[in-house]
């Protein structure tokens, strides 16, 4: 493990315990905007996948009760999901809960580095082929182009769900992959989200309707040397084996959609 001094190691562990602070009270401005929200008409769909191209990672040293560095991420992951308060088994939609995941995810501070950026597709209810296209080009940077089609398959899957999801005759499905993914000997953990207006046809389920959806895509980098560090406070967390994490989804158990407007 790397030598660092004491004041670089309290360093860190301040901005580790920082990261784990609750989210203060919700402000006024903040009250007022949530009270014009409505969640009736929102829903919520989430899948996780885990990949990789066996490539070598370092050895676990002081983590080796995680089993490998996949569950040393996917537990990170969950004490983000914890401090948010975000449900990823749930289609309920928490719009704070939404919006503080992302935030707490994307300031991990086991990351080396976070790449984000925001993507806009065009989509019809004959036409999702760009939907994962808007996808693709980030999340295939840090993946084999077989491993992404595991993220298609999820992509699908959440399609599905929210076919399947009733409520309003028209909703927003908010939708959210989590990726986690050794290629080339670095952990990578993503998040991709996008929101999709949905109609409600007797007899048909829910279709998309033909929109311009905004896709917001991000991955960080796992800092070995830094988890080995405060390999103490990662072992009091509450972990989640890699493969409780692809589980713990309310798609996880939906066949992935087969509509042809998938390769269209």
């Amino acid at each position: 493990m790397t030598e660092i001094s004491q004041s670089h190691l309290g360093r860190e562990a301040l901005e580790i315990a920082l990261w784990q602070t609750s989210y203060p009270e919700l402000e006024a401005a903040a009250r007022s905007a949530l009270q014009d929200f409505d969640a009736d008409s929102n829903a919520q769909g989430v899948g996780n996948k885990a990949a990789g191209d066996n490539s070598l990672l370092p050895d676990l040293g002081p983590l080796s009760k995680f089993g490998s560095w996949e569950s040393v991420g996917s537990t990170i992951v969950h004490r983000a999901v914890t401090l948010s308060g975000f449900n990823p088994g749930s289609e309920k939609f928490d719009p704070v809960a939404w919006s503080v995941f992302l935030q707490k995810f994307s300031t991990i501070p086991f990351f080396l580095t976070y790449t984000f950026d925001n993507r806009d597709a065009s989509i019809s209810k004959t036409s999702l082929k760009k939907a994962v296209e808007a996808v693709s080009d980030l999340v295939e940077n840090i993946m084999t182009p077989e491993n992404f089609q595991g993220i298609v398959t999820t992509i699908q899957k959440i399609g599905q769900l929210a076919l399947e999801n009733e409520g309003r005759k028209q909703k927003n499905s908010n939708q959210q992959v989590g990726v986690l993914s050794r290629h080339q000997s670095a952990l990578y953990l993503g998040a991709v989200r996008t929101a999709v207006e949905m109609e409600y046809k007797s007899g048909k389920g829910y279709e998309q309707l033909n929109q311009t959806i905004y896709v917001y895509r991000g991955y960080g980098v796992l800092d070995f040397e830094k988890c080995k560090r405060h390999a103490d406070t990662l072992l009091k967390w509450d972990g989640q084996d890699v493969d409780d994490w692809e589980k713990d989804t309310a798609s996880s158990s939906k066949p992935p959609n087969e509509s042809p407007a998938w390769k269209h």
